[in-house]
């Protein structure tokens, strides 16, 4: 800041000229206070804005439509080292009884004894196969023709086997052993060699098994009636449908209780997390918007038209009535709002109500009392979800569908041998499904008859490491023609081009080819279409249909369960949490939510301010300057008159000495 403090006058020209400026800088404190109270209000609706986020990703474990937490189950077994059970959602809550009377197994087999792990064994190629998998050759040479190289090449390079070197005691002796990594009877190991027995020992495994492939024995209930199943696999699904169990132990006669039960507590942790979550944004607003008597102090939401309406619409959507679903009000399975306006959950109450325990409470309809839900007419047209554009329906949604889902299939131009023989010279082939094209498949050798052939041919296919999840089935038609059809369903579905030496034996020129079907059909709304899409047997609304919009239905109809007319009714209901994440999607929207026209106002607000301080800020300097140059000015003639002041007082001593001098 330029200074001209005391330069003639000594005057404090710098407070001068501030004091006279004073009421400039009150405007800009109080421009400034005021767009503290502004950026204090914008934080903390930030805060509303990061409670409502919080509050929506609670409500999601409580909308799904499919493996929601309503339906999830717990599995308990009263002998743990025996079997234990875990069960899926959807599981049906029961309890069975059964007993584990064989586990299953791989098959070991061992060697002749060497004398030692470096005793020389015979170079060439020597092949090894587990079931029905595919061959796998490894190759001995000079780098790796001893016991131990013979084992780490079948480690490094046969995915389907462990090897080791054991010590024979009874014998005194070293031998390889050989073990399956897959248990199961059908998985036993098969050892071919071409190697030269005129440069080493030839490794022997055709003796009996160290162990016996085996299936695991399982036999659910303990009457007459007792149904005994057989598993490859110590992991059994499917014997209870949706419960897994994993057996430990064999315990031939054993009763041991499974119990499926509804897995209340984490149906009570999603529900509590979302009420906790609700009252903590409640009580924040309710925080930010108090005024305290004793010191006279306002929080920054007090009187806030804008945070007041996003906490009364919260709350009338936990307090409304849910029309369409058996359960009207969360206050049915004991969560109400208390006299503070919260949220709070009678625990015994929302336990019986889950367990089924609670008069005219259905424990199947709780579910709807939250989320988006759907329930239809027809075990063919199955709901699977929607999202905020999808309307509750006032009355049940017609689905009506004109081209049920296919599958691809393809036949062979060729009736198959009633026997077959395969060999090297028509073992191989490639397939291309679901438009993958498998890498180089092999048949066992042997001799089929048909039916075996099929059923080789489809595990050879489903055991491609190429086409994965891309399964298919293989039949026999009664003209002994071989049919492959896809799992999947659909357009995206589609089989051809099986070739290579085995296609002949099999029946396939090469021609044939086919691709599924797409579900198509159509939603009807007091008989007014909406628009829908099918992907394999998903059934979509259109993203602009008015009520129908993201709709998804899953269609399981076969082509001759499709007649004229609706196949199905829906009916729609969306649950209070469903609804409070709608509401918390819409004023979150980026575009047009509540929330970005609040900020955008505060930012207009500050803008605004900064503009009025920027222009106060200009006034004061401009009359600082002038002010300046009043008073430079003011020293300048003050300056001009102590020069000539000075000049006179000069003059006039000069003169009184010069009469001084004429007198003498």
């Amino acid at each position: 800041m330029f200074s001209i403090d005391g330069i003639v006058s000594g005057f404090d020209t710098t407070s001068i000229i501030e004091s006279l400026l004073g009421f400039q800088q009150t405007q800009i404190d109080t421009f400034n206070s005021r767009k503290a109270e502004v950026t204090t209000k914008q934080t903390t609706f930030k805060g509303i804005e990061a409670q409502l986020v919080t509050l929506q990703s609670s409500l999601s474990r409580l909308n799904r439509a499919t493996n929601s937490v309503f339906d999830a189950r717990t599995g308990s077994s009263t002998n743990e080292d025996v079997v234990t059970a875990t069960a899926g959602s959807g599981a049906i809550a029961a309890n069975y009884q059964i007993s584990v009377e064989q586990l299953a197994s791989a098959h070991q087999i061992a060697s002749q004894g060497f004398s030692s792990t470096s005793e020389q064994i015979a170079t060439g190629d020597i092949t090894f196969k587990v079931g029905d998998r595919a061959e796998q050759t490894i190759t001995i040479n000079e780098s790796n023709n001893t016991l131990k190289g013979f084992v780490n090449t079948i480690n490094e390079q046969v995915k389907d086997l462990n090897a080791s070197v054991i010590f024979d005691q009874a014998a005194g002796s070293h031998r390889i052993l050989l073990s399956s990594k897959h248990t199961g009877a059908a998985n036993t190991i098969s050892v071919s060699s071409a190697q030269d027995p005129l440069t080493g020992v030839l490794p022997d495994f055709s003796g009996p098994a160290v162990q016996p492939p085996l299936n695991a024995i399982v036999k659910l209930g303990s009457g007459i009636g007792a149904i005994s199943a057989e598993y490859d696999s110590n992991t059994v699904d499917g014997l209870i449908e949706n419960v897994t169990l994993e057996l430990n132990k064999a315990a031939p006669g054993e009763v041991i209780n499974i119990d499926i039960e509804t897995d209340t507590e984490s149906a009570k942790e999603a529900v509590q997390g979302f009420v906790d979550n609700f009252n903590a944004i409640i009580e924040f607003i309710d925080t930010q918007s108090q005024y305290n008597p004793e010191t006279e102090v306002a929080n920054p939401l007090l009187g806030d038209r804008s945070a007041s309406t996003i906490k009364n619409k919260l709350l009338t959507i936990v307090s409304e009535s849910v029309p369409g679903s058996g359960l009207a009000r969360l206050s049915e399975i004991g969560i109400d709002l208390d006299l503070k306006g919260k949220l709070a959950i009678d625990s015994a109450k929302l336990d019986q109500a889950l367990k089924g325990e609670l008069d005219d409470v259905d424990a199947g309809e709780i579910r709807n009392l939250f989320g988006l839900n759907g329930a239809s007419t027809s075990s063919g047209v199955r709901f699977l979800g929607g999202t905020a554009r999808t309307q509750p329906s006032e009355t049940p949604y017609e689905v009506d569908i004109t081209q049920a889902a296919e599958q691809a299939l393809v036949t062979a131009t060729n009736a198959a041998a009633a026997s077959i023989v395969v060999d090297g010279s028509n073992d191989s082939f490639e397939i291309t499904v679901d438009s993958i094209v498998s890498e180089t498949l092999t048949l066992n050798h042997g001799t089929y008859t048909t039916e075996e052939l099929a059923d080789h041919l489809q595990s050879v296919i489903n055991s491609s490491s190429t086409l994965g999840v891309h399964q298919v089935e293989v039949s026999v038609g009664s003209d002994n023609r071989l049919s492959i059809t896809t799992e999947a369903y659909g357009s995206a579905a589609n089989v051809s081009s099986l070739n290579g030496t085995a296609a002949s034996i099999l029946g396939f020129d090469g021609t044939e080819n086919d691709a599924g079907q797409d579900v198509a059909g159509r939603f009807l709304v007091g008989g007014v279409e909406e628009i829908a899409k099918g992907t394999g047997r998903i059934l979509t609304g259109d993203p602009d249909n008015e009520n129908t919009a993201d709709l998804r239905v899953e269609v399981t109809l076969t082509a001759a369960q499709v007649a004229a007319g609706s196949e199905a009714e829906l009916t729609i209901t969306q649950g209070v949490t469903g609804r409070l994440n709608d509401y918390i999607r819409s004023v979150l929207d980026a575009d047009t939510g509540l929330l970005k026209t609040v900020n955008e106002t505060f930012e207009s607000r500050i803008a605004s301010i900064d503009a009025s301080i920027e222009k106060v800020e200009a006034l004061t300097e401009s009359k600082r300057e002038y002010l300046i140059a009043e008073f430079t000015a003011l020293e300048s003639i003050i300056n001009e008159l102590q020069t000539t002041g000075n000049f006179i007082s000069t003059q006039l001593t000069s003169l009184g000495n010069f009469s001084g001098n004429n007198k003498k």
